[in-house]
């Protein structure tokens, strides 16, 4: 070796940044399973409470209903947060593969809107798609579809009642863009950069009282990355939010489809 500090002090600092990124992710994990250990006890410990509340006394059929209606809404919650666990697990393994296909963006729109159509109206809200074209675009529809209604799910939640959610599909010459508009509250400057991490939820008590798990935009920005695109946060001046989906034209490519999720 012609300069072997040189060489020696590359070795070192490889060594160092490895063990950074190491510690990192076990950083990571650990947080994870915290968080997830914590968001599924929390309807565990409901259905329970809810439950020896109805036996302590006999009640009326009215009663019982209720508590049942209360049980099943937590065992609802809890199904989606295990659904969402697990498509992430798979996303973090390299298990989730993707079937390329030709994506008309107004027809996913319509299915989308179609869809969710009966959470809105539960809260007087109107789904609104504007096209600009007819844009196209090649990747996975299902998880692509996925991507989009966590997004729409997301507007819903966070719109107040007649409230409007617009979808809006164009085809620049770059490739395709899919914006989802609400009318809600916005999310602060200085939340925004947390807002695609697992678990974050900009307004913890609304989140819950409205079913949130706090995965559905890190869900979706990984179904968007593994397609090849981007998901993004636009800038709404304080009146609602826009997330905006980018596409390629092309297919995504093998690496694309082994992504991981972050």
């Amino acid at each position: 070796m012609d300069n072997p500090d040189d060489e020696l002090g590359q070795l070192a600092t490889v060594f160092n940044e490895t063990l950074t990124r190491l510690e990192l992710s076990f950083e990571q994990m650990r947080r994870f399973t915290a968080d997830a250990s914590h968001e599924l006890r929390t309807p565990l410990t409901a259905i329970r409470s809810v439950g020896e509340v109805g036996l302590r006394a006999s009640r009326d059929e009215e009663t019982y209903r209720e508590i049942i209606g209360s049980m099943l809404e937590e065992a609802d919650r809890l199904a989606r947060l295990v659904d969402r666990l697990l498509t992430l697990s798979k996303a973090d393994t390299g298990e989730a593969s993707l079937s390329i296909d030709v994506i008309d963006l107004c027809e996913l729109a319509d299915r989308v809107a179609g869809q969710l159509d009966v959470l809105a109206e539960e809260k007087e809200q109107s789904i609104q798609i504007v096209r600009d074209g007819a844009p196209r675009c090649t990747g996975d529809p299902l998880v692509l579809r996925q991507a989009l209604l966590n997004l729409v799910d997301n507007a819903i939640k966070y719109s107040p009642v007649g409230g409007r959610i617009t979808i809006r599909v164009a085809q620049p010459p770059t490739g395709a863009t899919i914006d989802v508009c609400d009318t809600g509250p916005g999310i602060p400057a200085e939340l925004q950069s947390r807002i695609f991490d697992r678990f974050y939820r900009v307004d913890q008590s609304r989140s819950r009282e409205n079913g949130g798990t706090g995965l559905g935009l890190s869900i979706a920005k990984w179904a968007v990355e593994v397609n090849g695109g981007r998901l993004t946060l636009e800038e709404t001046n304080g009146a609602g939010s826009t997330f905006r989906i980018t596409l390629p034209q092309n297919a995504p490519s093998p690496i694309a489809s082994s992504l991981r999720a972050v």
